[in-house]
């Protein structure tokens, strides 16, 4: 895998690579038709189509007009939904269905190239390998619920990448898009603001303003304002304001997490319970809140720590993805197709600091969750893992060997100029 994204193979490879190529396209048209065929209005597809038709309209976004069911976006999101609202739904969906796919190998190919920026010569493909394997079923979650979330990650490793590579305007363009779609890209933000505050500050600024002055543009002045007024309070307050916690037994972050096991609230998914103790929810609340803020100021306390090195340390990175997935309000399982990123920049950070063993443990974790699904360990396991957040755990377990690592500064570089140039990535 580490040779299938370099030039040179793709020379010396053309009939295999065009197969492959060809066979991808097929399945990725097979299953848009199927997915086309069979959504309805219950899907996640179905909220961003109608959010896209309310937009065209003129009606208010978070109405739930047309039958959606509930719509937290910020308003920039259904400026890009319109796009699927000019298309009948079914052809929506299958267009969206073959856009995931492409943003699959999309998203390979960002991780590649933002590991072989910190890895100029390393093998990548066992890496690779690992982080495509345990990152399936991530993927296919998505495809199979028409989701937005690999668009979201698309936005946010590009701007990564682009950012390494010292296009730091067109980064901050693309990470100040995927914000204005799904705002816990605002993290990504502000570890670069921590490193040159003023520039990335600006940027942000300028580029924020332009998306919301095309909202009011599109929307009228009156209606694009309440917009963004509905956003706040209904999308927003509840989590900053009341401590919103979302017991879904398919939502991950730590406050979800801690409100399906320590509080009986609305937690029951066919039939079971997963909460181990009936404490109030008030109570769960603050301690939520306290591990949120724990998680936080590591990660961004790590990120101050490393401000003056030439390179933002790959370890640090990974740590704000983990972030993401950890604090959000809400963490659905198809939230976590950064893994795709995390898994095998993991793998490599371990080779390179020589903790193989660990690595084991890591590659057998991380792809047996990422096999443990309905068509593989049955309904009555797959419903316990989701309910007691076998995905949480794979996120923090991550996040506290990521963040040891980053700590203990193991590793044969702490800090390079051109990692390109070099043999010694940077790792802390």
């Amino acid at each position: 895998m580490n040779q299938l994204f370099t030039t040179t193979y793709w020379r010396t490879h053309t009939i295999q690579l065009t197969l492959l190529i060809v066979s991808i396209l097929i399945i990725a048209v097979l299953k848009a038709v199927q997915e086309a065929n069979t959504q309805d209005v219950h899907g996640d597809i179905y909220i961003f189509w109608s959010a896209g038709v309310n937009f065209i309209e003129g009606n208010g976004l978070y109405s739930r007009i047309g039958g959606a069911e509930e719509f937290l976006y910020p308003p920039f999101a259904p400026l890009v939904f319109q796009l699927l609202g000019l298309m009948p739904f079914p052809v929506a969906v299958g267009v969206f269905t073959f856009f995931n796919f492409m943003a699959w190998l999309g998203l390979l190919r960002l991780s590649y190239l933002i590991l072989r920026y910190y890895f100029p010569s390393a093998n990548l493909a066992p890496a690779l390998a690992v982080g495509f394997v345990a990152t399936i079923r991530y993927f296919w979650h998505n495809i199979i619920w028409v989701n937005i979330n690999e668009l979201v990650a698309l936005l946010s490793l590009g701007g990564v990448y682009l950012y390494l590579r010292g296009r730091q305007t067109t980064a901050l363009l693309l990470l100040t898009m995927a914000t204005w779609l799904k705002v816990m890209p605002a993290l990504l933000i502000l570890l670069f603001f921590i490193r040159k505050p003023v520039p990335t500050l600006l940027k942000t600024i300028v580029f924020s303003a332009l998306i919301f002055a095309t909202v009011l543009m599109m929307r009228g002045v009156n209606r694009g304002y309440q917009d963004y007024v509905d956003f706040w309070q209904i999308t927003l307050l509840p989590f900053l304001q009341a401590g919103k916690i979302y017991t879904d037994s398919i939502s991950f972050s730590l406050p979800s997490m801690l409100g399906k096991l320590l509080t009986s609230a609305g937690n029951a998914y066919n039939n079971h319970a997963y909460n181990i103790v009936d404490w109030h929810v008030p109570i769960v609340r603050r301690i939520s809140l306290a591990a949120q803020l724990l998680v936080f100021g590591l990660t961004f306390w790590r990120a101050w720590v490393s401000r003056h090195l030439a390179v933002v340390p790959l370890s640090v990175i990974v740590l704000v993805y983990l972030t993401m997935l950890l604090v959000s309000g809400v963490t659905w399982e198809g939230h976590f197709v950064t893994m795709v990123l995390t898994i095998p920049a993991t793998y490599q950070l371990l080779t390179v600091t020589s903790q193989l063993k660990t690595r084991r443990v890591v590659v057998w974790v991380s792809v047996l969750i990422g096999l443990m699904i309905f068509d593989t360990i049955g309904p009555t396991l797959y419903d316990y893992s989701q309910g007691f957040s076998l995905l949480s755990y794979l996120a923090i377990g991550l996040y506290g060997l990521i963040l040891r690592l980053d700590t203990n500064k193991r590793g044969p570089a702490t800090e390079v100029t051109e990692p390109r140039q070099k043999q010694n990535p940077v790792i802390a």
